[in-house]
């Protein structure tokens, strides 16, 4: 027997590198969670992780000005979730910094600015996978609700 998840929804969204955007994106996971009947927690969480990610490409993924895309996959059941994020823009592993609270014992001087986003990412999430490959910046995220 498999240890695959079975997936009832199966959906693909792409997105321009806009903020805008984050609202088509917003909605199609609050479709799901309805549709899956997820809590409201759990459709914030997502919506959070997946703003974090995709305001992270917008700003950084792609030169000021030029036009680029977010390929979003959505594979969900009622008590599990995988999001995939994919784009073209400067490669970057988002999740390859320490943690803040890793930082703690450092000066504040001479801490890095940035990454909380990064960190709430991890902590809403049961699984954070990056990989470079085909040319494409590939994110995975996953979320359990069910004890397996």
């Amino acid at each position: 027997m498999s240890n695959e998840p079975h997936y009832t929804v199966d959906r693909s969204l792409q997105l321009r590198n806009d903020m805008q955007e984050l609202m088509r994106l917003n909605e199609e996971l609050e479709a799901i969670g309805a549709e899956l009947d997820w809590s409201p927690r759990a459709v914030l969480d997502l919506s959070l992780a997946c703003e974090e990610l995709v305001v992270n490409i917008v700003n950084y993924g792609y030169p000021v000005g030029s036009e680029g895309f977010i390929e979003v996959g959505l594979r969900a059941s009622k008590d599990e979730v995988e999001i995939t994020l994919a784009d073209r823009g400067n490669p970057f592993d988002p999740f390859k910094d320490p943690d803040p609270l890793d930082l703690l014992e450092m000066d504040v001087d001479d801490r890095p600015i940035g990454g909380l986003g990064i960190f709430f990412v991890k902590r809403l999430m049961d699984e954070v996978h990056y990989e470079f490959a085909d040319g494409m910046n590939q994110v995975r995220l996953r979320k359990r609700w069910s004890k397996q």
